[in-house]
């Protein structure tokens, strides 16, 4: 009998010892920590539960254990009295100092692959320092602990949003943010609010009041300023009243997109009004993935114009530069935007 148990004892052991290997291999869930939880904003309120399949794209944010290097090199080469003044740095180079560190890399994909998401199912910015994934709504729930919900906006508008999530704890030090989880915040296309002067008169009685004057800093601002912005104006408003730049090397550019185009004449006329030391002055024009400057005066871009006027005729005698980017951005809709709000 006692041999028969011995061999039965030995056999069992080794079926146990032959199963570790399994055992110490097979995925096991992470312990999660709370990560980020908000209280819903106002006007906000919990619709729904969306479709489990709901599409989202999420975005995973790395910490950048080198940005304070690249913000000292953003003020030295804006410096103009620093050595390295104009000496800007390459894509290449700031994508060296943004990037993660590998740790947070493999960490991450670590647990990218326990939930059976592979390599190519992530887009990784240039840096590698976010991620983009499109997933379904169960599986981002599974990952980040949490439950996810329509919200619906009191103007009408719906979003799929959380209030709080989780991440397993050795994480927290290698991702700093994954949205969209708690910010409900609505991102859309912001047109313009500028009001010509020939469509709205200026108040009868502002040419009557008196300056403002600061008493802390004996700064003053005209009167006129309550209800009309000029390049003088904005003098006052800063104290640059007189100020010329003086820097060797400085230029100045603005950008235009969807169709803005800034006007030359349009130019000299906002000048002969505002700035007359600057007329007869120009810009120069880049075009950017094939951007045009259409020079028809129907044509001209109010916020092009606006910018290009106001920024050139503030900075003035420093070179100006209009770079004009051409297309417009691609259209996705979904349950937050299903209309195309782009300008």
């Amino acid at each position: 009998m006692w041999p028969i148990m011995r061999a039965i004892s030995r056999r069992g052991l080794l079926c146990f010892l032959a199963l570790i290997p399994y055992a110490a291999t097979s995925p096991r869930p992470f312990a999660t920590r709370l990560k980020e939880t908000v209280v819903p904003p106002r006007g906000w309120s919990k619709h729904s539960t969306p479709h489990a399949d709901h599409k989202i794209v999420l975005r995973v944010g790395l910490p950048q254990p080198d940005f304070e290097v690249l913000e000292t090199h953003l003020y030295e080469v804006s410096d103009p009295d620093h050595p390295k003044y104009g000496a800007h740095l390459s894509k290449e180079e700031v994508d060296e100092l943004i990037a993660p560190h590998p740790d947070s890399i493999d960490a991450v994909n670590d647990w990218l692959r326990s939930h059976d998401i592979q390599d190519n199912d992530v887009i990784r910015s240039s840096a590698g320092d976010w991620l983009t994934l499109t997933l379904p709504v169960h599986l981002v729930e599974k990952m980040l602990d949490t439950t996810y919900h329509v919200w619906k906006h009191d103007n009408g508008d719906s979003i799929v949003r959380t209030t709080a999530y989780s991440l397993p704890e050795h994480l927290h030090g290698h991702i700093d943010v994954i949205q969209p989880t708690t910010m409900f915040g609505q991102l859309r296309g912001m047109r313009s609010t500028i009001v010509w002067s020939e469509e709205a008169e200026a108040s009868p009685l502002a040419k009557d009041l008196a300056p403002i004057v600061n008493a802390e800093t004996g700064v003053t601002v005209d009167a006129s300023c309550n209800t009309t912005i000029t390049v003088k104006c904005l003098q006052q408003l800063y104290n640059a009243v007189g100020l010329t730049s003086h820097a060797r090397g400085n230029s100045i550019g603005i950008t235009g997109y969807l169709e803005e185009f800034a006007n030359f004449q349009d130019l000299q006329s906002f000048y002969a009004e505002q700035v007359p030391a600057a007329v007869n002055s120009s810009f120069t024009v880049v075009p950017i993935k094939g951007g045009l400057n259409n020079q028809t005066l129907s044509e001209a871009g109010a916020e092009a114009n606006l910018d290009v006027q106001f920024a050139f005729g503030l900075s003035h005698p420093i070179p100006g530069t209009f770079y004009t980017t051409g297309g417009r951005p691609p259209f996705l809709p979904d349950l937050g935007t299903p209309a195309n709000t782009n300008e």
